[in-house]
C-alpha cells in the first residue's frame, strides 16, 4: 500500500505541476496562444486519450515495444490517438508542401526555366493531389482509423512522382538538380504522420526509384549519380535512426498518459473508478438519458461492518473485501454506459442506463451470490453482507443528478436503521417528466432474497 500511496503521491505531482504551468500560460493572456503554437500543440492531455483499461499499459511496458508494435487493441488505440493529437500539425505540413510546389514552379517557371512542362504537369496532376488527399481526408471524425493507408498511398505517390520528375528532365538536362528528393525524403520520416515501417518502405521506394532507372536504361549514367544515390541513401540512414526514436518516445509517452489518466480516475486498491470519475461518467449518462427520456437506476451500497472486520482479521483482510464487493459490482456494471465506482472507505457507488425493472429486482441476489463465492483472506469473513440504497428515475430538468444521489443516500440510511445486509430502492414519481414511460412494472419500496 505504501507503493502504490506512493505512486499516486508522485501521479499527483505530475499533475498539479501540469495544471500550474497551464494556469501560468492563461495568465500571461490569449495572445501567447498563435495560430502556429496551437497548431504543433503537445500530446500532453488526458482527455484526448481513449478509455484506459486497467493494467494494459503495465502489461505491455513488461512487453516492450523495440519493434514498435504495441497488443493489437493498444496499438489501434495508438494510432487514434497519434491522428488525434497531430491532426493541425499534419496537415499543416500537407499545406506547405502543396505550397511549396507551387512555388517551385514558379520560381522555375520565370527564371532558369530548367524543368520541361511533363515535369510540371506531373507535379501539378500526382503530387499535388498526393498531398491533398490525406488534408480532405483528415476532418471526417472516423478518419483516424484509416489515416495510415492513406498517408501510405499518399506517400509513396509523392515520391515516385518526383523521382519520375527528375529522371524525365535528365533526359534533356543531364545536370538536372535532384535536391527535391532530399525535402521528399524528410517529408515521408517526419512530417506525412507514417509510422516508422512504412516511413522506412517509402524512403527506400523513393531511393531504387531514383537509382535504377538510369543503370537500367542501358544509356552512361550521370557521373554525379554515385555520389547522390550515397547522399540520398545517408538521408534515409538519417530518418530512419530519426523517426525510430521519434516513435520510441511517442509511444513511450502515449504509455504513460495512460497510466497517468488510470492512477487518476480507478481506485488503486478495488480498481474501480475513483469519485471524480463516477462523477464525469455519470454526467454525461444523465445527460444522454434526459435527451433519449430512459430511465437510470442508481445505487449506494456500503460494506457491512468494515472496522470489526479489520479489527478481527487484519486490514489485509478487509482490503481484500472491498476488492471482492468491487469485483462482485464490476460484474453487474458490464454495459458500456454502466458505471461502478468506489467512492471511498466502504462505499460504492453504481448506475445502470435504461436498466430493465425485473433485471433490478434480482440486483440484490446476484449480489449475494457474487460475495458467496469469495476466496482468499476474504473467505475468513463468516458473513460478508452490504446494505444499500438505490432509486430509479428519468433525469429532466427539474430533476438532476444530485437530486437522485441524495435521495439514494437517504434510501441507504434507512435501510441500516432498519437493519444491514438489505438493498431498499424507490421509483422516483416526481422525477417523471410528463406520463411514466411503459417500461415495466413499478419497483416495490424494498427488496428482499
Amino acid at each position: 500500500m505504501g507503493a502504490i500511496q506512493e505512486r499516486q503521491g508522485t501521479t499527483l505531482a505530475i499533475l498539479a505541476a501540469q495544471s500550474a504551468e497551464a494556469a501560468n500560460c492563461r495568465s500571461r493572456g490569449g495572445l501567447m496562444k498563435s495560430w502556429w503554437s496551437r497548431i504543433w500543440r503537445q500530446p500532453s492531455a488526458l482527455a484526448d486519450e481513449p478509455e484506459a483499461a486497467p493494467g494494459r499499459h503495465a502489461e505491455q511496458q513488461r512487453r516492450g515495444f523495440v519493434l514498435l508494435r504495441f497488443v493489437d487493441d493498444l496499438e489501434r488505440d495508438y494510432q487514434r490517438s497519434l491522428v488525434r493529437l497531430n491532426a493541425n500539425g499534419l496537415r499543416a505540413a500537407q499545406v506547405l508542401g502543396i505550397a511549396a510546389i507551387f512555388a517551385f514552379i514558379a520560381l522555375d517557371h520565370f527564371s532558369l526555366q530548367l524543368s520541361p512542362a511533363p515535369v510540371y504537369q506531373v507535379l501539378c496532376l500526382l503530387s499535388v493531389p498526393a498531398l491533398l488527399l490525406p488534408l480532405l481526408a483528415s476532418y471526417p471524425p472516423q478518419a483516424a482509423a484509416r489515416h495510415q493507408r492513406i498517408a501510405f498511398v499518399s506517400a509513396v505517390v509523392l515520391g515516385l512522382s518526383v523521382a519520375w520528375s527528375i529522371g524525365y528532365a535528365r533526359q534533356l538536362r543531364p545536370d538536372y538538380p535532384m535536391q527535391a528528393l532530399l525535402v521528399v525524403t524528410a517529408y515521408l520520416y517526419f512530417l506525412s504522420g507514417l509510422l516508422w515501417g512504412r516511413a522506412v518502405l517509402c524512403g527506400a521506394l523513393v531511393w531504387l526509384a531514383f537509382c535504377l532507372p538510369p543503370m537500367l536504361d542501358g544509356s552512361p549514367a550521370p557521373p554525379q549519380l554515385l555520389y547522390e544515390a550515397y547522399y540520398l541513401l545517408l538521408a534515409n540512414c538519417i530518418g530512419v535512426v530519426g523517426r525510430y526514436l521519434a516513435e520510441y518516445q511517442d509511444r513511450r509517452q502515449f504509455l504513460l498518459r495512460l497510466e497517468l489518466r488510470q492512477l487518476a480516475e480507478y481506485d488503486a486498491l478495488t480498481g474501480l473508478r475513483n469519485r471524480r470519475a463516477f462523477g464525469q461518467r455519470a454526467q454525461m449518462a444523465w445527460a444522454l438519458a434526459a435527451r433519449e427520456h430512459k430511465s437510470v437506476s442508481l445505487l449506494i451500497l456500503d460494506l457491512d461492518f468494515l472496522k470489526r472486520i479489520n479489527d478481527q482479521h487484519g486490514h489485509l483482510t478487509g482490503d481484500d473485501c472491498l476488492r471482492e464487493v468491487a469485483e462482485a459490482l464490476r460484474g453487474l456494471t458490464r454495459r458500456p454506459m454502466d458505471i461502478s465506482s468506489r467512492f471511498g472507505g466502504d462505499e460504492f457507488v453504481a448506475l445502470w442506463y435504461d436498466a430493465d425493472p425485473q433485471w433490478i429486482e434480482q440486483l440484490e441476489q446476484a449480489l449475494r451470490q457474487q460475495l458467496a463465492l469469495r476466496q482468499g483472506p476474504a473467505a475468513q469473513v463468516e458473513r460478508l453482507s452490504v446494505t444499500g440504497g438505490g432509486v430509479r428515475c428519468w433525469p429532466n430538468p427539474r430533476f438532476g443528478l444530485q437530486d437522485a444521489m441524495a435521495a439514494a443516500d437517504a434510501q441507504l440510511y434507512g435501510g441500516k436503521e432498519r437493519g444491514r445486509g438489505v438493498i431498499s430502492w424507490t421509483r422516483l414519481e416526481d422525477s417523471l417528466d410528463g406520463p411514466p414511460p411503459q417500461t415495466g412494472a413499478a419497483l416495490p419500496a424494498r427488496l428482499r432474497v
